[in-house]
Formats: C-alpha cells, sequence, structure tokens
C-alpha cells in the first residue's frame, strides 16, 4: 500500500512493518505481557506465528513427538531440511526413551525411524553406542547430553530454528539480541572503549573518552647508560625487565618505579629477554651469542647457554618452564633449563613467540613467517611477505599476529588472520627504516595496536578499524618497542635509543 508517496507497509527507515510488530509481540511475551502482546496483535492484525507452528514449538517443549511429526508439514520446508529436521526430534526422542530405561521402545525409534532417514550415519553409529549405557546418568555424560530436566528440548528448538525460515518461526528473543549486536557493535567501534564502561543504556549509543587510553608519561627510567632494545612486563604486571646496549638488565618495581635489580653477566649489547611462566626466572641473551637464565629474586646467575654461534635475537618459554626457545640468525633452537640442546631448526629466526597454550610456536626470519606444532615438531604452516619483517606480535588467543615490515615505498604493520592465512588489517604512518621496530597489542581485550616509529613517537591505532587514534611525543631519538602491561590495560612502556624507558 502506498499512501502520498509513503509505503504504508514500512517504517520510515524502511523496516517492515510486519517484521517490525511480530518481534515487539516475541518482546513483550518474552518479558510477561501476554495482555499487551495480545492487544498489539488485535490492533495491528499481525500474528506472532501461525497456530500451526505455536504448536509446534509447544509441542516440541513438552515432548510430544507424535504431534510434532504431524505439524512438520506446516513448517514449509524443502525436502533436505525436512530430513535434518526428522533426523533431530527422533534423535531427541531415542535420547528420552533411553534416559527413561524404555530400551525396547529406544530401539524401535532407532531401527524404524532413524536409521531410515539416511542421515548423519556416523551419529546413527554413536547413538546405537548409547545403547550400552548403564544407566541414565552414564548415559547425559557419553552423549553430552543434560536430559529432559534440563534444557535439552530448548536446545532441540533453537537446532530446529536453523532449517525453518525466520519468517515462518521467529527466532527466540530475536529483538533482544539485535539490540545486543547493535551494541556489541558499537562497543566493537569505539575509539577509545573502556571495560570500565559497562554501561549498555539503549538510550544513547555508545560512547567512551579518551581517558581508557594512557596519553601521559608517568615515570622517566632513565638508569641505562646506552639504548634500549627490549622490554618485557612480568606476567603479573608487577615488575618491567629493560635489557640494553650497555650489556645490562634491570628490574623495575612499578610501584616505586625504582631499580629492583641491575643483571650484569652479558660481555656485549642484550638483544632480547624473556619471564619465565611463574616470573622467577629471565632469561636474556644478545651479542655475546649466549642465552643467560637468571633467578630474580636473588639476582644471581644460574646458567649460562653456549650453544649458538651468532647474535642471538629472540627468546620464549614454554608453559612448563623448564624449555625455552632462542632464535638467532642461523638456527632456532629448543632447550632445557637443565642445559641440553633437545631440537634444533637450521633456518634464521629474528623474532619469535609462543601461544598461551604452548601448542604452537611461531617464528619469522626473512620474509617467511613459519607455525610449528611444539607437540610433535613438525611445521604446521607458512606465511610469507613481500617485504622484510623485523618484528612479530601474537594476540592472546593465537589467532592475530602483527607483522612489522620495511615496505619500499612505505611502512605498514600487517595484521593477519593466522587460522585464515591472510592479511585482515593494515595500519601506517609510523616510520621504520633502519632500525628494528616492535609493535603489540594493548588495552582492554586487545583493542589497540601500539607501535614505537623512528621518528621518537608512539603511534596507537583502533585495532578493529585501523584508524589511528593517538601520537605521542616524550622520547628524543627512535621508539624501539613498546610493551603493555598484561594486567593493567591502563600502562604502557616504550622504550627508546635515547637510553630510556617511559611508563
Amino acid at each position: 500500500m502506498n499512501i502520498d508517496g509513503v509505503d504504508a507497509d514500512t517504517t520510515p527507515s524502511g523496516f517492515s512493518r510486519l517484521e517490525l510488530v511480530r518481534l515487539m509481540v516475541q518482546s513483550l511475551q518474552s518479558l510477561g505481557y501476554q495482555k499487551s502482546a495480545n492487544e498489539l496483535e488485535a490492533e495491528s492484525g499481525f500474528q506472532l506465528e501461525s497456530p500451526a507452528v505455536t504448536r509446534f514449538r509447544n509441542s516440541v517443549l513438552q515432548g510430544d513427538w507424535n504431534t510434532v511429526e504431524t505439524l512438520i508439514g506446516d513448517l514449509n520446508l524443502d525436502t533436505t531440511h525436512e530430513l535434518s529436521v526428522k533426523f533431530l526430534i527422533r534423535e531427541q526422542k531415542f535420547l528420552e526413551l533411553l534416559e527413561k530405561r524404555n530400551i525396547k521402545d529406544a530401539l524401535i525409534v532407532l531401527r524404524s525411524e532413524l536409521t531410515p532417514l539416511n542421515q548423519n550415519m556416523d551419529r546413527v553409529h554413536s547413538l546405537t553406542s548409547y545403547m550400552m549405557s548403564s544407566s541414565p546418568e552414564d548415559l547425559r555424560q557419553r552423549a553430552n547430553w543434560d536430559g529432559v530436566n534440563g534444557s535439552s528440548r530448548q536446545n532441540l528448538l533453537s537446532s530446529l530454528q536453523k532449517f525453518i525460515s525466520p519468517a515462518v518461526m521467529v527466532p527466540e528473543n530475536r529483538l533482544e539480541t539485535m539490540l545486543k549486536q547493535a551494541v556489541d557493535h558499537q562497543i566493537k567501534n569505539c575509539f577509545y572503549h573502556d571495560n570500565r564502561n559497562t554501561s549498555k543504556s539503549l538510550y544513547s549509543d555508545h560512547i567512551c573518552d579518551k581517558t581508557g587510553i594512557p596519553t601521559v608519561t608517568r615515570q622517566v627510567l632513565e638508569r641505562h647508560t646506552n639504548e634500549v632494545w627490549y622490554i618485557s612486563f612480568s606476567h603479573d604486571g608487577k615488575y618491567l625487565a629493560s635489557a640494553s646496549a650497555d650489556s645490562k638488565i634491570i628490574i623495575w618495581n612499578l610501584e616505586t618505579f625504582q631499580p629492583m635489580h641491575t643483571l650484569q653477566g652479558h660481555s656485549n649489547k642484550v638483544s632480547c629477554c624473556a619471564w619465565s611462566p611463574n616470573d622467577t626466572q629471565l632469561l636474556t641473551a644478545g651479542y655475546d651469542r649466549t642465552v643467560k637464565l637468571w633467578d630474580i629474586q636473588t639476582a644471581t646467575l644460574k646458567s649460562t647457554f653456549p650453544h649458538h654461534s651468532d647474535v642471538v635475537t629472540c627468546l620464549g618459554w614454554l608453559p612448563d618452564g623448564e624449555r625455552f626457545v632462542s632464535g638467532s640468525e642461523k638456527n632456532l633452537f629448543l632447550m632445557a633449563t637443565a642445559g641440553n640442546l633437545l631440537r634444533q631448526w637450521p633456518f634464521p629466526v629474528r623474532d619469535l613467540a609462543i601461544s598461551a597454550d604452548g601448542q604452537t610456536l611461531v617464528a619469522m626470519g626473512g620474509t617467511i613467517i613459519r607455525m610449528i606444532s611444539l607437540v610433535d615438531f613438525t611445521e604446521v604452516s607458512k606465511l610469507e611477505e613481500t617485504d622484510g619483517i623485523t618484528a612479530i606480535s601474537l594476540s592472546k588467543d593465537g589467532q592475530f599476529l602483527l607483522v612489522n615490515t620495511t615496505l619500499p615505498m612505505h611502512r605498514e604493520i600487517h595484521l593477519w588472520n593466522l587460522p585464515e592465512g591472510r592479511i585482515v588489517r593494515k595500519y601506517s604512518g609510523y616510520k621504520q627504516g633502519l632500525f628494528v621496530i616492535r609493535s603489540c597489542f594493548g588495552g582492554w581485550d586487545e583493542r589497540f595496536v601500539i607501535s614505537g616509529s623512528e621518528d621518537s613517537k608512539v603511534y596507537i591505532w583502533h585495532r578493529e578499524n585501523g584508524n589511528l587514534i593517538q601520537t605521542l611525543d616524550g622520547h628524543d631519538r627512535s621508539v624501539t618497542m613498546v610493551a603493555w602491561n598484561p594486567t593493567n590495560p591502563t600502562m604502557f612502556a616504550s622504550a627508546s635509543d635515547d637510553n630510556t624507558v617511559r611508563m
């Protein structure tokens, strides 16, 4: 219908009045306003669903399987979906009979109703094995199914919904689901999202101010006498280790911002460090071609590992705290803290990362990124950039990888989706050419990407949309590395060739 150029069947925003009213009716019913829902249906002339669909829904929840099957024809399913729907219904019927220990009728359903459908025969074989269950509890455990008194029928209804047109049967809580999606989308794209802002008001759009992003230098750490090349927070966020070209490593107390220990033992520049999983030990390595293991409590050197024949560029612990990996321009080693070399890979590694579950090692050298299984030590997959890579950083969930590149015309940080093996985002604007620059994820839920730069600034981008949202001054020379506190989303550190670390 069209009245004065306006379609009466749609809202001013172009949404279907029928769909909107049906969602409103459903929402009113779920909130317990049945009388208001009935009045809205009567006034609008739109029903939430047909009487047959209502009977179908109620019959599923009541376990009236004969009625459910007679109503399948009212769902307007195509032939393929009809078979899938029948399989799911009869599967539930079978499991409920088994739960009641009605073995004879359950066997009839299995042989005469499920098997003839010729659907998902692997599942049929699994269902057959459940006949051997010793008790209802054993059945529920084997089938990973919570029984009639649990949520199994509601779960069945949700599974059936996937095969039924939403125009026939509106998905459960559809309006609330859409509202949640809208709010989540706003949060996901909020430039300055702060998890302390827990408001989910529907009255206004979700917006956070800049207070959630650390933009002010709280402290300048100035005890190094040469360029600071690497920094690493302890896992509990209470300490920071800084490694320098002055051949020293300083452990900083982040309550006082004063040195707790100065570790001296390397004979040349220190290029990297890594905290043990329990924060009691620290690995360090560098230009003297050694890896050293330190006791943090006593600040004493426990071991020196001289296996490398060239500069050691990266380190990483395995979750057991007894093994670690170290990389150089010639080799990648897996070693035990007891001193023995466990495994060797003969390819260059400039940087590496280990997934939180300890299952995967990501190793980078040249333009190649390798994923290596730490279970059987095989190469799982390999990615390649078109230009040189200086550093990588792995997300907490192990699904995404930041890659600092040195492209000829401009500098970019690439965000790789590892399972998909593709670049999904690029971050640009910072300066990188001569030196190694390291970036990382940060902020609440790792919503930001942060990097140092050769122009002495720190750059922060919105991870999701790639927009540059903050540029921070303070250092006098190149900022070579940044690190975000793992327990404090409002604190990060930056290391610079001006011999300082800024908090």
